[in-house]
């Protein structure tokens, strides 16, 4: 059930032009719908009100007097390069953080300082921009909580749960008739049950046939989805999205716009953080740009996105990333016959010229590659995940490994790290078997990792972070020398050393990530969606931070991206999963050309 609007001018704007974005006829209807929307729901009233809002940290000014309106039935997107106070502000609006000094009203309710439930009570849901379901919980349970806050016959005495003494009392209520519903709790275990249903049918394609699965064995891109349902399920006053579409390539973003789309045109009230600027363009009635916590502009879509300072602050200067094929004290490495070229003259089929369009189903790497796969079968269950996969990774080399969501990408670098065991096949690093070895011998041996959505510790500070990215060395190894040395290569980090790791933007939280995996001297660092989530000025840093590794410290690095032609732009050679097989490989200026990519990256796989 959607939230209705109320003001009849909204009402007579929406009524007036086609809603559905399938039903809109070309770019004149998209502009006619976007324009009379636009100035239809300055008319409605205010759902969000911010005045001047301030928060700082360690005496960094994080946000800095930022003010504006939301109205009922508008969509505002807060864009920004990371670092310039977009997830500040929604911690604050959302109660993940209070503020210094400003004024937060949700319809006309002061609760700028309240706790995050207390403002979910209020009318105001939220996603998460790496991600947060309840990976033991099936997709329907993960739901239905959302709309937990608007129970009543289940939850007696709730008024009372924001009194730490007595808060015992509601806790004991909800439990005794999860076990012993009354007539009351089954009428409303069925509406909700009613309601679940409608908010997988917005995704059924893809969420339909999973709602009894464990949300742990879903791809990246369904479990958004899932938070993203469970956020609506509330039918919220004020529905808060952060990067709903992070980690998703181009098909998945197009699915999610369309949902947003819908959303919006019923009458949804949306506060939207994302980098994805065509995708903004096409949602927002007004964007916010921010930067060094201040909004530098404000107004339609097109207007901001063509905003001098906005260009310079989000956008940055482009340049090109320094591309090479051999590592500092490595120029031989390509002078020898490494692994993937002798993979290609071994078994290159007669009359195919191109190497890259191989399918290397059962392919022995040869021996010189610093890390190798060889024939490895993973399976989840009954699931076969990875299907005679073999990859070699020189030394000194970047390797991407490429492929849509549920391909085996992840599952790969859980192989890799210990996290997952093969049935089949064998896993060796600098030359002996490492199949069976312990996630700790291998970290300890020199292979590192940067996870997906980076996985930084939030409640610790960032110089203990660090150090715990040294835990397996031993306390007379001369720590201390190298928190210095990341410091120097990061300045952003020492300015944050003593900051909650948690409280930092996404992309100083990469930067933590990679300097906690360089804290154990690694030889590889297997990484994870690096700039999932990242501004494009950012990512053009992690980039080169990433060439940096191999051309400065001579080290490997195995490279899991959404973004193929980003990845492939710096990498020396190539991977493509499908359905847990390795469709295509090669050196990555060829296969950044091939048509084949593309082919095998968005066609075909099966979502988990």
């Amino acid at each position: 059930m959607s939230l209705p609007i109320s003001d009849s001018e909204l009402h007579e704007a929406v009524d007036n032009v086609p809603i559905a974005p399938e039903d809109l006829q070309g770019d004149a209807d998209l502009e006619t719908f976007a324009e009379d929307h636009r100035h239809a729901v300055l008319k409605a009233p205010v759902v969000l009100r911010v005045r001047e809002l301030n928060k700082s940290f360690e005496g960094l000014h994080a946000v800095n007097d930022v003010s504006f309106d939301l109205h009922q039935g508008e969509v505002i997107s807060i864009i920004g390069p990371n670092g310039s106070g977009k997830s500040t502000t929604i911690n604050l609006i959302s109660g993940f953080l209070k503020p210094d000094s400003g004024i937060i009203d949700i319809d006309n309710e002061p609760v700028a300082g309240l706790s995050a439930p207390e403002i979910s009570e209020r009318g105001l849901a939220r996603t998460f921009q790496n991600g947060r379901v309840f990976g033991a919980l099936t997709v329907d349970e993960n739901i239905s909580l959302g709309f937990h806050k608007r129970l009543n016959a289940q939850r007696p005495f709730k008024s009372l749960q924001k009194y730490p003494i007595i808060r015992w009392l509601p806790l004991l209520g909800e439990t005794a008739l999860a076990l012993v519903p009354g007539p009351h709790t089954l009428r409303e275990n069925k509406e909700v049950d009613k309601r679940v249903e409608r908010e997988v049918d917005r995704f059924k394609e893809r969420l339909g046939d999973r709602r009894g699965d464990y949300t742990y064995t879903l791809s990246y891109a369904n479990r958004r989805r899932t938070e993203i349902a469970r956020a609506h399920i509330s039918e919220p006053k004020l529905l808060l999205l952060d990067e709903p579409t992070a980690g998703m390539n181009q098909s998945e973003t197009a699915e999610v716009l369309q949902q947003l789309q819908h959303l919006k045109a019923q009458g949804h009230t949306i506060l939207l953080v994302e980098h994805k600027i065509e995708l903004v363009t096409a949602l927002s009635d007004h964007v916010i740009a921010m930067d060094g916590g201040r909004i530098i502009a404000f107004g339609d879509p097109d207007d901001v996105r063509r905003n001098p300072e906005v260009v310079a602050a989000y956008l940055g200067k482009r340049r090109e990333i320094r591309k090479t094929t051999a590592a500092a004290g490595q120029s031989d490495v390509l002078a020898k016959q490494n692994a993937i070229d002798a993979v290609a003259a071994v078994n290159e089929p007669a009359g195919s010229p191109d190497s890259a369009a191989l399918a290397s189903d059962g392919k022995k790497p040869v021996e010189s590659a610093l890390l190798t796969l060889d024939n490895v079968d993973v399976y989840y269950g009954q699931v076969h995940a990875l299907q005679g996969v073999s990859i070699s990774v020189p030394q000194g080399a970047i390797v991407s490994l490429l492929g849509g969501n549920a391909s085996g990408k992840s599952t790969t670098m859980k192989t890799i790290l210990g996290l997952k065991h093969p049935k089949n096949g064998t896993i060796t690093y600098e030359g002996r078997d490492i199949t069976h070895e312990s996630t700790r011998g291998r970290v300890k041996s020199g292979i590192a990792a940067v996870p997906e959505a980076r996985r930084i510790f939030p409640a610790m500070t960032v110089e203990e972070n660090l150090l715990s990215g040294a835990y397996t060395r031993p306390k007379s190894d001369n720590i201390a020398a190298d928190v210095a040395l990341m410091y120097e290569r990061f300045p952003r980090l020492k300015e944050r050393r003593t900051q909650q790791a948690g409280t930092m933007s996404g992309g100083e939280q990469q930067m933590l990530a990679f300097a906690r995996a360089l804290m154990s001297r690694p030889k590889i660092i297997c990484m994870d969606e690096p700039t999932m989530g990242l501004s494009p000025k950012l990512v053009e840093d992690v980039l080169e931070q990433i060439a940096t590794l191999r051309d400065e410290l001579g080290v490997s690095v195995l490279m899991v991206e959404q973004q193929a032609e980003l990845a492939l732009s710096i990498a020396d050679y190539g991977y493509v999963l499908q359905n847990g097989r390795i469709r295509l490989y090669g050196k990555a200026s060829e296969l950044l050309h091939n048509p084949a990519v593309q082919e095998a990256y968005l066609g075909g796989a099966v979502e988990d």
